[in-house]
């Protein structure tokens, strides 16, 4: 399941919308804004906020208070000189009113892939370090049919919680976040704010073209990816490109196929010491050209040191034309004249030993090295594989 991340603004926005109190505060994309701040009629001390797609701002200094006007100045021109932790420069900061509150809490819904079911979670902690106190956190299971009537945990909450499951239910969220939740006054204000939309919902949500382009990562999409979902639409017969995921400084390209086998690769690559330059998969039965193209974008990525393609024991996939795709890529590729680019297979499924065949007989001719694996190979073995090819060399 993927998921469109809303920056603190973007989901602000949406608890507004559904009747939840916000610090007021005004949204700048550069320094020589500020003086949209007198505007909003805002006073001296505040907060200026980077809006990124990841958390832990406040650790990473992306959480500011200015006192005066000489700080309000300097910290808002170093954080539009700053870059998040995807390296991308900061272009919107959000400049809010300092709250004064009686005491700070956690309040989330999301849906619990356990429990199969809308959850809320509470904690009398809020703020900084949540992810180091997760003892204090009680969860109360909700109904997704009707909203809740009781919220034991904080009587007061009940209205702010009703609020938040109308927007769950409304905006298809997986995730809203308040952290912190403060009570100031008997009235409860959202400090802060980390909202996931389901992505797959967007077709119901034509007001979600108003969001830029963003990464389930929680960073703008490559150019990679963006091609990668290029790959996907462009044949309706199975599914290569979907999910796609550029790494920095990866040092194998990966095609995986089969969910829990996927995952499953993934892990062990890791565990091998190997770093991924990419996750993507292909199932299915997608035809030749879409794998061909898709393993076009994966060997485009600069330096590999080679390509794994490791997938589940399929049903109905063709081993044989989905492989072809992939040869089909690499003859055309660099990569087939670099004695030091290592190729790995693990397949099994319709014609897979056909497509070994296939698979020799094409690259008998190429410089790079390969090893094939059938059904018959642990997926989670496959990567110790490929690390002794990339250390030690393997002959075909």
């Amino acid at each position: 399941m993927s998921s469109l991340i809303l920056t603190e603004a973007e989901g602000k926005e949406l608890l507004k919308r559904a009747g939840l109190q916000v610090p007021r505060g005004v949204l700048i994309h550069a320094a020589g804004e500020l003086n949209l701040i007198s505007e909003k009629n805002l006073s001296l001390p505040l907060y200026l906020k980077a809006q990124v797609l990841h958390g832990n701002r406040e650790l990473q200094n992306m959480i500011r208070k200015a006192n005066d006007e000489v700080e309000l100045h300097a910290i808002a021109s170093e954080l539009f000189s700053s870059t998040d932790q995807y390296n991308q420069p900061v272009q919107a900061v959000l400049v809010e009113e300092t709250i004064n509150f009686d005491r700070e809490m956690y309040l989330s819904l999301a849906y619990d892939t356990t429990s199969r079911q809308l959850t809320a979670r509470f904690s009398f902690t809020g703020g900084v370090g949540m992810d180091a106190r997760g003892e204090t956190i009680s969860a109360l299971p909700l109904s997704t049919l009707e909203e809740p009537k009781i919220f034991p945990a904080e009587h007061g909450l009940l209205t702010t919680v009703q609020n938040l499951w109308h927007l769950v239910k409304d905006h298809d969220a997986v995730l809203v976040e308040i952290n912190p939740i403060v009570k100031k006054d008997n009235q409860y204000i959202c400090l802060d704010a980390k909202i996931e939309l389901e992505e797959a919902a967007k077709f119901r949500h034509q007001e979600w073209q108003r969001y830029p382009e963003r990464s389930p990562l929680g960073r703008p999409p490559t150019e990679k990816e963006m091609q990668a979902k290029q790959v996907s639409a462009m044949d309706h017969r199975g599914a290569a490109g979907e999910s796609f995921f550029e790494f920095i400084a990866g040092e194998v390209g990966v095609l995986a196929s089969g969910g829990g086998a996927s995952q499953l690769a993934m892990d062990a690559l890791l565990a091998a010491g190997i770093s991924p330059a990419n996750y993507t998969e292909y199932s299915g039965n997608p035809p030749r050209e879409k794998v061909k193209a898709l393993t076009d974008i994966v060997l485009s990525i600069p330096n590999l040191k080679g390509l794994y393609v490791v997938g589940s024991n399929a049903n109905f996939t063709d081993i044989f034309e989905t492989l072809a795709g992939v040869i089909d890529s690499l003859l055309e590729s660099p990569y087939k004249d670099d004695s030091n680019f290592n190729l790995l297979i693990r397949r099994g499924g319709p014609r897979w030993e056909e497509a070994f065949a296939m698979v020799e007989e094409r690259l008998r001719d190429a410089k790079l090295k390969f090893k094939l694996f059938g059904p018959d190979f642990p997926v989670v073995e496959t990567a110790a594989e490929m690390k002794k090819m990339i250390e030690n060399g393997h002959s075909h």
